[in-house]
């Protein structure tokens, strides 16, 4: 099986992190989706490299990538991670990631239109934190799942239940 997997708020607590963060800042707002895009800039020029060292894996992360390695799983991972706030972004990512055990056989950087990869890369489930996203890949037949809360798609708030979800849905 191949798996497509986003990172921040799929298999990181990114946004917890992040709004840690705005709340000190900005105290006024809980959200960053709420903060104007030339604040939201700012903060993250100020604050990026503190946050990534405070990122930790969401709940039952080990234990999925043990079972996917285990069976012989394919990851690509594909986010829209980049080096616009932080020089060093990619190559910290990929240092967070060995350190966590979080292998994959490829990891594509700067995606915004995660879609196209997923299909060429022959994805048979994408996971991503957003509508929006899973929106964009089922345009590609591609079957998406939610890392939060979701009406559209089937939705998850630990790797222990999308673990569970998998072996039931794909392997009976």
């Amino acid at each position: 099986m191949i798996l497509g997997i986003d990172i921040d708020d799929t298999i990181t607590n990114t946004s917890e992190i992040v709004n840690k963060y705005l709340k000190q800042e900005y105290p006024n707002y809980d959200d960053r989706n709420l903060l104007p895009k030339k604040k939201y800039k700012k903060f993250l020029k100020k604050y990026i490299r503190q946050m990534r060292d405070e990122y930790e894996l969401k709940d039952g992360a080990k234990e999925a990538w043990e079972y996917f390695r285990d069976h012989d799983f394919k990851i690509i991972i594909i986010t829209a991670r980049n080096n616009k706030y932080d020089r060093d972004n990619i190559k910290n990512t990929l240092a967070f990631l060995e350190k966590n055990g979080i292998f994959y056989n490829k990891i594509y950087f700067k995606q915004m239109k995660k879609g196209k990869i997923a299909y060429r890369e022959h994805v048979d489930l994408f996971i991503d934190d957003k509508e929006r996203v899973l929106d964009y890949v089922s345009l590609y037949g591609i079957h998406g799942v939610c890392m939060k809360e979701s009406y559209k798609y089937p939705s998850f708030k630990d790797w222990y239940q999308l673990l569970d979800y998998i072996k039931e849905e794909y392997y009976g």
